[in-house]
């Protein structure tokens, strides 16, 4: 356990130290959560990968042949010595462990917001634009939709949640009036 925690630092470090920019952070990020999507939901996939009888060689050859174009450069380093040392089991700790030391050295606040209803590109933009001004942070923001909503938004900063949801608001009403 020792040894993989030792590994899973040593290369989310390698790509940390190789983010500079939210963008990049982003292409490394997106990248991590592609490559693990595709190994938890191809089962194919993920039997080539954690083979013992396909060669290290091979599987390093095809994977840079498959995905060099649509990642970063050291994305695809850093994997190619993931698959060589047989440790696409830690992947997924890595991606979180890099992300943890990214927001850190980037001060990225990562966000969720919940609405009623699905938002257009331009509420989006605006909700994004205003919580990055107010927050004085980049964001890694998510969408998401939940129809129990009455109206108002939920929004989750990091492990802080903002609920101005009409839901709850009536909830408080009710709660505030029981005392009366």
């Amino acid at each position: 356990m020792k040894q993989n925690l030792k590994k899973i630092n040593i290369y989310s470090n390698l790509l940390n130290d190789s983010v500079d920019s939210f963008d990049d952070f982003i292409g490394v990020k997106n990248g991590l959560d592609e490559f693990n999507s595709s190994l938890k939901d191809d089962l194919s996939i993920n039997t080539f990968f954690k083979s013992k009888t396909v060669d290290n060689v091979e599987k390093m050859s095809l994977f840079e042949k498959a995905v060099s174009n649509s990642m970063s450069v050291i994305l695809v380093e850093v994997l190619k010595v993931v698959i060589e040392n047989d440790d696409i089991n830690l992947l997924k700790d890595v991606a979180k462990n890099f992300t943890l030391l990214s927001k850190q050295k980037l001060n990225i606040a990562f966000v969720e917001v919940v609405s009623s209803n699905e938002m257009n590109s331009d509420q989006k933009d605006d909700i994004t634009n205003s919580l990055s001004e107010l927050i004085n942070k980049k964001i890694d923001i998510n969408f998401g939709v939940d129809k129990n909503l009455i109206g108002g938004l939920k929004i989750k900063v990091d492990d802080t949640l903002y609920d101005s949801s009409l839901q709850t608001k009536l909830e408080n009403a009710k709660s505030k009036l029981v005392g009366v």
